[in-house]
């Protein structure tokens, strides 16, 4: 129970820091989480430590948890992790997706389970922007690089994807205004990749994901810069 009960808290607390609805410096104090949550301090506990670990949460004796600051002087560096990590796990994703989606292949079930929440994702998405919900945009776009990912059935790269992934996604939510100003046409590449892997388009499919997340990390740091110009 309480192990569950940590990786509830964990991915509630995670989402809301992604969002942006806590503001950095926002304490997170065990006995209202544990309130909130309705469980004991424990479960809350590890939740705090596997954020503090992730870079989410700054924990310090006898002060207490905060929310973080988000890392933008770290920016361009985990542009780059996600871009070399998630075109790879792109491409096995395609290479691998006939073998692993037969009937009767080990990781069928999960390769359906992970499509269905794709495409769930992408509706999510659309519907989100058609609302111009921040917030919604952040979780789908999250929510579909990783089922990309997870689909090359690689869980320790997958993991790894998830941390630097949720902290770019943290950068776009907390950054004023970002996460609105996405146009559809890159959201619309999410479909397009998705494609290619279902068809087993690897090197297709590794293309077109290096270019989006290349054209995203520099219209990022473009508007990263810009904001700086005018603070001057």
């Amino acid at each position: 129970m309480s192990d569950a009960a940590a990786k509830t808290v964990t991915a509630t607390l995670r989402k809301r820091i992604i969002a942006a609805q806590y503001q950095a410096g926002t304490p997170l104090r065990e006995v209202a989480l544990a309130k909130e949550f309705e469980f004991s301090r424990v479960p809350i506990r590890e939740a705090l430590r596997i954020l503090t670990a992730e870079g989410f949460v700054e924990t310090r004796a006898n002060v207490g948890s905060r929310v973080a600051h988000p890392p933008f002087d770290d920016a361009r560096e985990l542009f780059d992790l996600r871009i070399t990590l998630e075109t790879s796990l792109v491409h096995d994703a395609a290479a691998s997706f006939a073998e692993f989606s037969a009937p009767g292949a080990a990781h069928v079930e999960r390769s359906r389970r992970l499509c269905t929440e794709i495409e769930e994702a992408l509706a999510q998405g659309d519907q989100a922007f058609a609302n111009r919900d921040g917030a919604g945009i952040a979780e789908a776009n999250l929510r579909v690089h990783q089922g990309l990912a997870d689909l090359a059935m690689r869980p320790v790269l997958s993991n790894i994807l998830q941390q630097i992934g949720g902290r770019v996604e943290w950068l776009h939510s907390a950054h004023h205004g970002f996460t609105l100003t996405r146009d559809t046409s890159a959201w619309d590449e999410h479909k397009r990749i998705y494609e290619l892997v279902r068809a087993g388009e690897a090197i297709k499919a590794q293309t077109l994901m290096g270019e989006h997340l290349k054209a995203s990390r520099d219209s990022f740091l473009a508007s990263l810069a810009n904001l700086a110009d005018e603070d001057r």
